[in-house]
């Protein structure tokens, strides 16, 4: 053995001491980041209530770099109706586009699912609602603040992870350190992949809310009309109104010579 190599028990020793460093660290500082979160709500509570003693914990001032703007994920579902289906899904979309949004799938059949930015969603609505019949809206949030928090720090710290042992690598003396630290590279990239997809994806479902509108038909009461016979039509209409009249007639008669019962 020569006297600057490491045994591989001991490289993989050292190796795991890392990895267990590293997830005690995300550990501890998730903690902490939730303390200075929680220290944050105790102090905007404390100057809502003036009149209040303020305990020695809300004294303390939430760090400006730890302030999060809460986290919405909106999902609005409307009903309405309207005397033609397709022409007013044409509408709703067009509608949508001048807001900023565009339309992920439709049907004729009236179902339209939308993707509106989240500032101009009430926008939308409202102006949806002035154009529409029997109108009706369903609107609920998700706060995913926490979620999102929780998963930056993770993948802060798989990146760290891997420069680590990209350094490890490079100190690699045998097949088998090198075979093992690649090993744990992969699963420190496909972690790092998992994280950011879906940070992305939580992001883009914040800015980018859903909205499913159901367009119904509007049903209206069919009128009849008095029928008003044309120049040509009239000599037949007032043959139709005297047989009608004829007929009347006759069954009176008939009604007349039955013999009553003494």
């Amino acid at each position: 053995m020569k006297p600057n190599s490491i045994s591989p028990f001991t490289f993989s020793f050292l190796l795991t001491l890392l990895l267990l460093h590293i997830q005690c660290s995300s550990s501890s500082r998730s903690e902490r980041d939730y303390a200075a979160r929680s220290t944050g709500d105790e102090y905007e509570e404390s100057k809502a209530s003036p009149g209040v003693s303020s305990s020695p914990k809300s004294d303390l001032k939430p760090q400006e770099n730890k302030s999060q703007k809460r986290m919405m994920i909106y999902t609005v579902v409307v009903n309405l109706q309207s005397k033609e289906i397709e022409p007013k899904v044409l509408e709703i979309i067009k509608l949508a586009e001048s807001f900023g949004g565009y339309a992920l799938q439709y049907s004729s059949q009236g179902t339209i699912q939308l993707k509106i930015p989240q500032e101009n969603l009430k926008n939308f609505l409202s102006s949806l609602k002035k154009e529409s019949h029997n109108y009706s809206e369903d609107v609920s949030a998700k706060d995913v603040t926490e979620d999102y928090l929780d998963t930056e720090i993770r993948l802060e710290n798989a990146q760290k992870m891997r420069t680590r042992l990209l350094e490890i690598l490079k100190t690699a003396k045998t097949l088998e350190e090198t075979l093992k630290v690649e090993a744990e590279l992969n699963k420190v990239s496909e972690s790092i992949e998992r994280w950011e997809g879906k940070l992305k994806y939580l992001s883009q479902a914040v800015q980018l809310s859903t909205v499913t509108v159901h367009v119904r038909q509007k049903w209206e009461p069919v009128v009849q009309k008095e029928y008003q016979p044309g120049p040509i039509g009239y000599p037949f209409y007032w043959l139709y109104l005297g047989l009608g009249k004829v007929k009347d007639g006759f069954i009176w008669l008939f009604i007349q010579e039955i013999p009553k019962d003494k």
